[in-house]
């Protein structure tokens, strides 16, 4: 069994770091339009899948779904805290830049406050972000988890 989770006051998490590509993008599409109408179903044109029809609505090129980094910063909260932030977290993300296509993805977070509680229970709040290969915050947010005795 997987110990507690320990963490204090500035600590730093890391998450995954993924390249945005035009195929986890079509992939995660499809897979929610598929859990949407339960079948099997491609996307069709948008501004996540289609250059044209993105350029046509003022973008610069595609861009990833904001649900990819949210996803995303929710992996990294479960990798740091297991099945207590799976049955008593929460992900609040803000997504403040486009996340085009070619972007070298990087999951981050800090712990903002670790607060125990009378039961004796944890409460960690985490400031996280996504950045991309350059250091440009795109995705910014927080979450919360408390930790069982």
């Amino acid at each position: 069994m997987r110990t507690r989770p320990e963490y204090k006051t500035g600590d730093i998490l890391t998450g995954p770091i993924r390249g945005i590509t035009i195929e986890r993008i079509e992939w995660y599409d499809s897979a929610m339009l598929s859990a949407a109408t339960n079948e099997l179903r491609q996307v069709g044109s948008n501004i996540h899948t289609d250059p044209e029809y993105a350029k046509s609505q003022g973008l610069e090129q595609v861009n990833a779904d904001g649900m990819i980094m949210a996803n995303w910063c929710s992996e990294m909260m479960v990798h740091a805290f297991g099945v207590h932030y799976v049955a008593r977290g929460e992900l609040r993300t803000k997504f403040i830049r486009q996340v085009l296509l070619g972007t070298l993805l990087h999951v981050k977070g800090r712990i903002r406050s670790a607060t125990p509680q009378e039961n004796g229970n944890v409460t960690y709040v985490v400031d996280i972000w996504c950045e991309d290969q350059h250091g440009m915050k795109l995705t910014e947010g927080d979450a919360s988890v408390e930790v069982a005795a």
